[in-house]
């Protein structure tokens, strides 16, 4: 019997837990729901601010990035112009060879 009785207690203890447990989650998430923090004209204007800003800052970046892009270019036809000028250079110096018939 008195095992009877520790059962039914340990089971009503269960219960009793899994509601108090159910109770601080319904608690912390119906909490949570009412933190969102108001959004006020003024901190709407700052990210205004900070968005054109960082906007300003990636199309510096872009030019930076453009001009660079221009300027490998160049080097690169340059060193196009040096290489056929080598290569114009080099063909004169191959004189035909005739391979004479070994008797």
């Amino acid at each position: 019997m008195a095992l009877k009785t520790r059962r039914t207690m340990t089971l009503s203890h269960i219960k009793i837990m899994m509601g108090a447990i159910g109770a601080v989650i319904l608690s912390v998430a119906l909490s949570a729901c009412g933190t969102a923090p108001a959004t006020t004209g003024e901190h709407k204007r700052d990210t205004a601010v900070e968005m054109s800003s960082k906007v300003q800052a990636l199309q510096k970046q872009l030019q930076e990035r453009d001009k660079r892009i221009e300027e490998l270019e160049s080097q690169l036809e340059a060193l196009k112009v040096i290489d056929q000028d080598h290569e114009k250079q080099r063909k004169p110096l191959r004189t035909p060879t005739t391979i004479e018939p070994v008797p």
